[in-house]
């Protein structure tokens, strides 16, 4: 892809992860003025290795492991002063998912994002797109911080790449690939002939393939009936998302509609406690989409019947 041409292959997502935390370390040694600290987001969630759980947030995962890394400061999630605030000529690396996942499927606004660009300008520090979770075309199109006008100088990719075989990519700005050194970083079985095969099996379906429409399609009728849903039962509060992405954050505790989504024959996913988050497989027809949704709108009237 333009302006990242550069792919480091790893065994997953979250070392891919690990992979740009070091990168961004190195570039800075390089450059002979060693950086370092990170920005993070709160509500992110980027891996449970140490780096990568370094910059999550949330204390349930974080917890049982520390101390870890020390300096990272986290920054609420959409709030622009806050991250202009946070990022000096100490940092970096500023480290965001374009759509939080765990956090209760939160994309980031445009206002943050510029701010994620100017914070970046202002003080030299590079920005590391986690997209582990949201791109390669899980919200329509192959990387969502394109859709924020974002030029990150490293991308994390992971999940849907291998199509169910393991594999992670950390993509490279030439400015930063310039910087980094054979055995920076090393993966016993990234890069390897199976991985990369599925990779590029699951790369040509989502392009040429005809997925990255079937999202679109299909992302557009899911948007309209999860915000019928809210219209529906009262005890969602709001509707968040994009493609196939969509969380639905109640007013209660999200575990009730999980088991009763389970009676129904429908899997959904609670997230941040208060969030019923789908994410439906990247080719799910409009006519499957439809029943899971009628499942899902049968199991949040009989978890909002008995709560």
């Amino acid at each position: 892809m333009s302006g990242l041409p550069r792919a480091f292959f790893c065994n997953s997502g979250t070392e891919a992860v690990e992979a740009c935390l070091k990168f961004a370390r190195r570039y800075w040694y390089t450059r002979g003025e060693p950086r370092a600290e990170f920005i993070a987001l709160e509500e992110s969630f980027h891996g449970r290795t140490l780096g990568a759980l370094s910059v999550t947030s949330d204390e349930h995962y974080r917890k049982p492991f520390e101390p870890l890394l020390p300096e990272v400061r986290f920054v609420p999630v959409n709030d622009p002063d806050a991250l202009r605030a946070a990022v000096s000529s100490k940092t970096a690396a500023i480290i965001a998912e374009p759509v939080q996942g765990e956090g209760g499927v939160r994309p980031l606004t445009p206002q943050f994002a510029a701010a994620i660009t100017e914070a970046c300008a202002a003080s030299g520090a590079l920005f590391i797109a986690d997209e582990v979770q949201s791109g390669l075309g899980r919200t329509g199109v192959p990387f969502y911080f394109s859709e924020l006008g974002l030029k990150p100088h490293l991308v994390s990719l992971g999940k849907a790449l291998g199509g169910g075989v393991p594999v992670g990519a950390a993509l490279i700005s030439d400015e930063v690939a310039r910087t980094i050194s054979y055995g920076d970083h090393g993966s016993t079985y990234g890069g390897n002939l199976l991985a990369c095969r599925a990779a590029l099996c699951f790369l040509n379906e989502l392009t040429e393939g005809g997925v990255l429409e079937n999202v679109r399609r299909v992302g557009k009728f899911f948007g309209e009936r999860v915000h019928a849903l809210a219209a529906t039962h009262r005890f969602i509060k709001e509707v968040r998302g994009v493609g196939l992405i969509w969380g639905l954050e109640l007013s209660r505790d999200a575990s009730a509609v999980v088991q009763a989504g389970l009676a129904n024959g429908v899997i959904v996913n609670r997230t941040a406690e208060t969030v019923v988050r789908l994410l439906p497989p990247l080719n799910i027809t409009k006519e499957e989409a439809g029943e899971a949704l009628n499942r899902l709108d049968a199991a949040l009237a009989a978890a909002g019947a008995v709560s």
